[in-house]
């Protein structure tokens, strides 16, 4: 079925924390020699495809990952950060390992990994904060005129947006895996959003035949 616009979100390459499962949030963590080439691979995987603009969160994981993007795209889209976009905060357990937190804050850790929006840890973002900003950033998208856009974001960020843009259940969003550099595809069809694809990350598991693979199926 044809569509009138096209969203593609994709999460950042791999970063120091992300190797050794840390909480990173807000804290402004730069991408591993591995990130780096991760990004190349979905910027090699996109560039044929026809984007007209990226959005980034401006935290600099993002903003490498986006600005790869760019510059490897035949359209040499521009790259607008969105300080809307950027990692939810994580108050007390940014830097901290997961393991770490696991048994230092095991009930308060539990309690999270059940229902991660709404039992976050001291000092962190709530669920009605996130929903609020990450309503302004789709506004903003979808307000453009773009009709083939990327969303360059992090883990937590295209968590909630499958809830803010998609209408999906904030209670069960976190039950969807988001790996380093991978892709989700939105459509917007008379208005309505429909997620055609997630966690499309064949570009990296597939080394280089994945760089040639399309990005919607009927491309």
């Amino acid at each position: 079925m044809a569509s009138s616009r096209r969203i593609l979100l994709a999460r950042h390459g791999q970063t120091e924390w992300n190797k050794e499962f840390k909480f990173q949030g807000k804290t402004n963590v730069q991408l591993t020699e591995t990130g780096k080439l991760q990004a190349k691979a979905l910027a090699q995987r996109l560039s044929s495809w026809p984007f007209e603009i990226i959005y980034s969160s401006p935290l600099d994981r993002a903003l490498f990952t986006a600005h790869t993007i760019a510059e490897l795209s035949f359209s040499k889209a521009d790259v607008i950060a969105l300080p809307e976009l950027q990692e939810i905060n994580f108050g007390t357990w940014e830097g901290h390992s997961i393991e770490a937190l696991q048994t230092e804050q095991r009930e308060l850790f539990s309690k999270w990994r059940a229902d991660p929006f709404f039992n976050m840890p001291p000092g962190a973002e709530t669920w009605e904060k996130l929903f609020a900003r990450l309503t302004r950033a789709v506004k903003i998208i979808l307000d453009g005129s773009q009709k083939n856009i990327v969303v360059v974001s992090h883990g937590g960020i295209m968590r909630a947006l499958y809830a803010v843009l998609l209408g999906f259940n904030p209670h069960k969003v976190w039950n969807n895996e988001i790996s380093n550099c991978a892709m989700s595809g939105v459509e917007m069809r008379s208005g309505r959003p429909w997620l055609i694809f997630s966690n499309d990350d064949l570009h990296i598991r597939a080394g280089e035949a994945g760089v040639n693979l399309p990005v919607w199926s009927d491309d």
